[in-house]
């Protein structure tokens, strides 16, 4: 057999081996559950944690000052949102006010902030130093939008209340290209996730079949490159039957949550610069590619390793590796500078780069390029990383060499 018929024996039954598994099914639900308990616990707790983060200012002065202040937070409230402005509890003011301050701080079951006090004209906060980044801030400002707005009451001169005209478009280029940069964001997140959680299992492959001395056997029927080539498909194979699985069930989920709450959830209407149907397939383009780059990197990393404790001491350097790229990736994705053709360029985080390219970019041919040059370097490093293990593992000499000449010399005289 050649190497490809090597390889798709490979494939064939190590995919066979897997799916055809009892695991097979705890590995498939694994996820589910762990993202399912993931979007449970950020919905349940997303309410308190903006709450516990808000700060809360005690305002200790007269009740005209107390409802002026609550009035201009009133207003500006409602043209940002609750969380943009402290909430101001108003405690009436004892004789001694400095002290009644420091006492309200460091009372812990008020969770004061900051404590205001005086009048609009002369205001006093009182407070820690780090308390006007943000909330001495703000507080500055309903102080100042309540004495326009006495001053404004005081000469009669407040202006009626405008109604804006809208002039509605179905799409503008700042935040089209806001939408864009955030879909290529969150594809890059789904292709690193989905690699990080199973090309990481590339790394122990090799490691029971040494253990069992099947790996000699299969060396001396098969080409060593056709050994890894083979194992790197299946896997893959492997992932792509969870992610037709998972995208079939969040599909269903997504008919079912649209159906029942259409009216009160909805969805940013954005098309990639290349479209939707284009973008998906480029996405799982460049899935496969990140995949294999790095299925293959960790089949040659996990292929030196002797047990499984071994496996287990090099896995957390692997993810931080895999986090690295990532935010390689990420950084790259304003497509500018240096670090962006780095990006594009270096093979491990081309993958995700490009695909953000592609959610902001309609060119084509740039991707063309990319797949080609991944591509190249999937065949360089199965190439490298069995020539290795041979020199390493199997103690042999190199044969069968995936670009030698002799195998093209063979194969041209067929």
């Amino acid at each position: 057999m050649n190497l490809w018929d090597s390889a798709w024996v490979i494939a064939r039954r190590d995919f066979v081996a897997s799916v055809f598994s009892r695991f097979f099914i705890l590995f498939l639900l694994a996820p589910l559950l762990l993202f399912g308990f993931m979007i449970f616990f950020s919905l349940t707790t997303d309410a308190q944690d903006r709450a516990a983060a808000q700060p809360v200012v005690a305002v200790v002065t007269d009740t005209a000052t107390s409802e002026a202040l609550n009035q201009a937070r009133s207003r500006m409230v409602a043209g940002t949102s609750e969380q943009s402005f402290p909430i101001l509890r108003y405690v009436a003011p004892a004789e001694n006010v400095p002290a009644q301050a420091q006492a309200l701080l460091a009372d812990e079951a008020g969770n004061y902030s900051a404590v205001f006090s005086g009048t609009l004209d002369r205001p006093v906060l009182t407070g820690p130093v780090r308390t006007g980044d943000f909330t001495g801030r703000r507080v500055g400002l309903l102080v100042e939008e309540s004495r326009r707005t006495a001053a404004l009451d005081t000469a009669r001169a407040s202006p009626p209340a405008l109604e804006m005209q809208r002039v509605v478009t179905e799409q503008a280029s700042g935040s089209l290209a806001t939408a864009r940069r955030a879909v290529g964001q969150g594809a890059q997140i789904l292709i690193f996730t989905i690699t990080l959680m199973l090309a990481t299992l590339l790394l122990s492959t090799l490691v029971e079949e040494k253990s069992n001395k099947i790996i000699e056997i299969l060396a001396a029927a098969v080409p060593l490159d056709a050994i890894f080539l083979g194992k790197l498909i299946a896997m893959l194979g492997i992932s792509l039957v969870g992610l037709a699985l998972w995208a079939g069930m969040a599909g269903l989920a997504f008919a079912f949550f649209y159906q029942v709450m259409h009216d009160f959830i909805s969805f940013p209407s954005v098309t990639p610069a290349t479209g939707w149907p284009l973008f998906i397939v480029l996405m799982l383009l460049y899935y496969a590619a990140n995949f294999m780059l790095l299925g293959a990197l960790f089949l040659g990393i996990g292929g030196q390793a002797s047990n499984i404790r071994e496996i287990q001491t090099i896995s957390m350097p692997v993810t931080l590796m895999q986090l690295m790229v990532l935010l390689l990736a990420i950084n790259g994705l304003n497509g500018q500078g240096w670090l962006a053709w780095f990006a594009y360029i270096f093979p491990f985080s081309s993958p995700m780069s490009m695909v953000a390219m592609a959610a902001q970019s309609g060119t084509l041919w740039p991707h063309l390029l990319a797949l080609a040059w991944q591509a190249l370097w999937v065949f360089l490093i199965v190439r490298v990383s069995s020539r290795l293990f041979r020199r390493t593992v199997l103690k042999s000499a190199t044969s069968g060499s995936f670009f030698s000449l002799d195998f093209w010399r063979k194969r041209a005289a067929r």
